[in-house]
Order: C-alpha cells, then structure tokens, then sequence
C-alpha cells in the first residue's frame, strides 16, 4: 500500500472525579440507572487502553499514528508503552474534545460516543485511511492494510446483512428500562437506515475495527448536516441517535466499492456470563484460535478473580509477558 493509516480510538476514565462531576451536572437518575444510556459501566476502565494500543504497536506495525480521543484526560501510556516498545509512544497523540468539535462547541461537554463518531473528522493531520477501535477491541494477532483496504480502492468490513423487518421486531420486542426501550447498537443501525431513505437491509457490524475514509466523513458532514447535528444533540445516547458508521458502509455498498466478511471469521468475543468457569473456558478458547481481532465486553461486571484472569492473559497474548 502507497498510503498511510492512522489508529483511532475514544478514550474516558469513568471514575476521574472532575469527569464524573461533570457528568453529573447534566444526568437524570434514569440515566444513571441505564447502562444502555449512562450507566457507570459505559464509562469504566480497568486498563483495557494500554492493551488495546501495546496491541496496535505489536501486530499492526505499519500504522502510522495512533490517536486516542478524550475529554481533558490523558492515560498516561508512555512508561508502558516504553517498556515494552521503546521509542514508539511517539506514535500516540492524545486529542481533546475541544479540538474535535471544532465548529460544534455548541454541543460540547457530551458524553455520547455516537456524537464523536460523527465529528471525528475534524482532528488536523489525520490520514485519509483510518481504522477505528474501541479501547475494549484489541488486536491478538499481526493483521496487514490488506486486512482493511484494497489496492483497487475498496473497503473491507467485518459485519453482515441483517433483514431491516426483523431488526425491527427484536426492537419492538425489547424489554423496557424506566418506562423507555433500551437502546442497543442494532437500534442505532436501524435509526441510520430510516435516516437514510430506508431499506430493506442494514449492515449489523461486528465487534471488529472499523476501516474509514476521513474524506467520506467530512463530504457527509457537508451534504447532511441535519444527521451530525441530530447525533451532537443530547449529552448522553438518545433513542433517536443513530449509529454513525452505517451511512458510510451502506453508502459504499451501493457504489460496489465495500467487502462484506462475516465478523465471526475475524473475531473473538468476551461478554461476562454467569455459567460455570464461562472466563477460563474462554481464554482457553482464546488461546487455541489465531483470529485477530478480540473484544472485552464490559470487563467491569467480571469479579477481582476473572479481572485477573484476562488481565494476565492480555500481559502475555499482547505484552509477551507472564
């Protein structure tokens, strides 16, 4: 590949007192009890960020930058990132908010994912070729740019086709919290295609890293300002926010110029459970598969034990260590 690609990623440490306070100033109880909405977990960290980017660095050598948005904070990854790399914790720049709603201050504080995804754009120096992550989604094995973008100009993701009606009745189906639906990803999805012109088809996108044209996002931006001023509206998810990347991966599909993989050929997935010894079964499971793409789900609801557990084994699947 004759081009550069960047690393992108949103960042917050959810027990930093200054944060919490001020996110408390604009949340109702109903929120807070909503893990969907603004629940503690949303926020919370264990650490999960240094594994994420040490995994960049070791199995995704070729990125060029690796920009970690945040809200006033910084997670202080150079000691870290040092050890292991040395020299390379200059890849790592940290990106406030106040930078990345340039032209949308308005909006600012805000503390909904869905609206920095619809803003991102605005980061100066970003290369056109992004992979976006999750710091929960890390890298378990060496992946290459043709894992992402091809040399003809397409773009690969990892997701698949989801019948648009039935989307629609799992959401009508939902349980309700506090009198409200809960608002799930696929509900984002199926917001972005109402918003769209509708279809009879959405694309459910995986748990993998998304690979994104800055170039599309900032043209999108222009033509339908209406849709980034929809997402930047209310502090935290809304119910009608809408998952930012459909559009964009839709929009590709139709123009022949995206290739669709099934998530599950590329990923592995964590989601606490209570059955018997479920985390140590799934490392295991883990252990014996060379997938590139992992993600922890909500680490915080597993116990100090199973906390433990994965933390030792991200120290030695990414960190080489133990």
């Amino acid at each position: 590949m004759d081009f550069e690609i960047d690393a992108l990623l949103p960042w917050v440490d959810g027990d930093d007192p200054v944060l919490k306070a001020k996110r408390s100033q604009y949340m109702t109880e109903e929120a807070r009890k909503n893990d969907d909405v603004a629940g503690a977990t949303r926020y919370k960290s264990i650490g999960e960020i240094k594994y994420c980017v040490a995994s960049l660095l070791r199995y995704a050598p070729f990125l060029r930058k690796i920009f970690i948005m945040t809200d006033g904070q910084d997670p202080g990854l150079t000691p870290f990132i040092e050890e292991l790399f040395p020299g390379q914790s200059s890849k790592i720049e940290i990106i406030d908010h106040k930078v990345i709603f340039k032209g949308y201050e308005h909006a600012l504080p805000v503390f909904n994912s869905n609206a920095i995804e619809a803003v991102f754009w605005n980061i100066p120096q970003m290369s056109e070729h992004i992979l976006y992550f999750n710091d929960d989604l890390m890298l378990t094995a060496p992946v290459k740019p043709e894992d992402f973008f091809l040399p003809d100009g397409r773009v690969i993701c990892y997701g698949s086709w989801f019948w648009t009606p039935f989307g629609k009745l799992v959401h009508a189906l939902k349980p309700r919290h506090g009198g409200h639906k809960i608002i799930g990803f696929k509900d984002l999805m199926l917001n972005a295609v109402k918003l769209t012109g509708g279809s009879w088809r959405f694309i459910n996108l995986g748990h993998s890293p998304k690979a994104l044209l800055k170039s599309w996002f900032q043209n999108w931006a222009v033509e339908r300002d209406d849709m980034v001023q929809l997402n930047i509206t209310g502090k935290f998810r809304e119910p009608f926010h809408f998952q930012t990347q459909e559009p964009y991966f839709l929009d590709l599909a139709r123009k022949g110029k995206l290739v669709l993989i099934p998530a599950e050929k590329k990923s592995l997935y964590f989601k606490k459970r209570d059955a018997k010894d479920y985390v140590k079964r799934k490392l295991e499971s883990f252990d014996r598969s060379d997938k590139p793409f992992a993600c922890f789900n909500s680490l915080d609801y597993c116990t100090p034990e199973e906390q433990a557990m994965i933390l030792a084994w991200l120290e030695k699947r990414i960190c080489g260590r133990g």
